[in-house]
């Protein structure tokens, strides 16, 4: 396999370097040999591709572009002291991911689909994010395009249930959503990749096969008796939109169940920032920007406040321009002030030298983010 592949060689080319938390994350276009992997890479069935501190080569990097993989998290001195965490612990997101696909290759073989795993992992997704207190995602989890869909699916449940958090649910009505969240595309199940992959825009026959997922995912779930309606609801709903113009059904605002119009935008906010075979990712602070745009038509204007309080405009690691004309690395947000995070300006010519100047931007307010660098 190819993890075992990786595994070997970074074993005969040397032993692994561990830097003092140092991370960011680049797009593999811009790694280069001797480059340091800053977070470990995970198949969806939770095999290790790449082990972080190993040291990259024009092998490994070969490798990764041939898996799919277009974004990697490395360790460098301008990343010093940068430590990015995920919400959530990376055993329990393997684990939903496996849960995931091995329920859906039972539905594919037996045509019997038992959400019993999914269910446990959500408890523990749930468990942990109790846990944690005022989450900001800063993570994106690194993926195979060619498993989008199961890590895309983990990933709404993930962010749903921070927005059911922040909205005050109990813990039995997030494990609801969130057995809803991860199950909300299970009907494409029997969408031709075709269809699914296309690179153009979906003619109307095809538009129509497409849309027919959310009703096939709601008989799908309908079957479950240990699943709540609720949950099963999110399947059938998830494409309807606050002004009418969703499907299946046309639903407006108030006749759309508040775990829907959660799971509208955390697919959609996952969706915009995620590698596809077709589509390029965009930049959070671009998909936010969608977002605020879209929240008094198509999307619930304050379930998307919500959203928004959670979700990092600029994650810590990302390279900035400044107006300056300087660049600058992320170092830590301000929750009271979303577009005006710390960050570490740097110039090319003093890497190595270690002479870096930290900016409060919102304490320096003629300084501001001119936009995000493709490195």
């Amino acid at each position: 396999m190819f993890y075992v592949v990786l595994l070997n060689l970074y074993e005969k080319i040397g032993h692994l370097i561990v830097m003092e938390d140092a991370m960011r994350l680049i797009s593999l276009k811009n790694a280069a040999p001797e480059m340091i992997v800053g977070k470990s890479i995970y198949s969806c069935d939770g095999d290790k591709l790449l082990s972080k501190g190993v040291k990259l080569t024009n092998y490994i990097i070969k490798r990764l572009y041939e898996r799919g993989i277009y974004d990697i998290y490395i360790e460098d001195e301008i990343s010093t002291g940068i430590e990015i965490e995920d919400v959530i612990n990376q055993e329990t997101r393997n684990k939903a991911k496996k849960s995931l696909v091995e329920a859906i290759k039972d539905l594919k073989i037996n045509k019997n689909f038992d959400a019993g795993n999914i269910k446990k992992v959500i408890n523990k997704i749930v468990d942990e994010l109790l846990a944690n207190e005022n989450i900001m995602i800063n993570l994106s989890d690194l993926r195979s395009v060619d498993e989008y869909t199961f890590a895309h699916s983990v990933n709404v449940a993930v962010l749903s249930i921070v927005v059911g958090k922040a909205l005050g649910y109990n813990q039995l009505r997030l494990r609801d959503l969130g057995v809803g969240a991860i199950l909300h595309d299970i009907g494409k199940i029997d969408t031709p990749n075709e269809i699914l992959n296309k690179p153009q825009k979906l003619n109307d026959d095809e538009m129509k096969i497409m849309r027919e997922h959310t009703v096939k995912g709601y008989e799908i779930l309908r079957k479950c008796e240990d699943m709540s309606s609720l949950s099963k609801i999110v399947a059938l709903l998830h494409h309807e939109r606050f002004d009418g113009s969703g499907y299946p059904f046309g639903k407006k605002n108030s006749d759309i169940h508040e775990f829907a119009k959660i799971v509208a935008i955390t697919d959609m906010y996952d969706a915009m920032t995620s590698n596809r075979v077709y589509k390029k990712k965009i930049n959070p602070n671009q998909a936010i920007e969608y977002l605020i745009a879209t929240s008094t038509t198509i999307l619930d204007y304050d379930i998307v406040k919500v959203f928004l309080n959670h979700i990092s405009v600029y994650p810590i690691g990302t390279i900035v321009l400044l107006n300056t004309k300087e660049k600058a690395i992320v170092i830590d947000n301000n929750r009271s002030c979303p577009t005006r995070p710390i960050v570490r300006v740097f110039n090319d010519k003093d890497i190595g030298d270690g002479r870096y100047r930290e900016i409060d931007l919102q304490k320096n307010l003629t300084i501001f983010i001119e936009k995000i660098c493709d490195e």
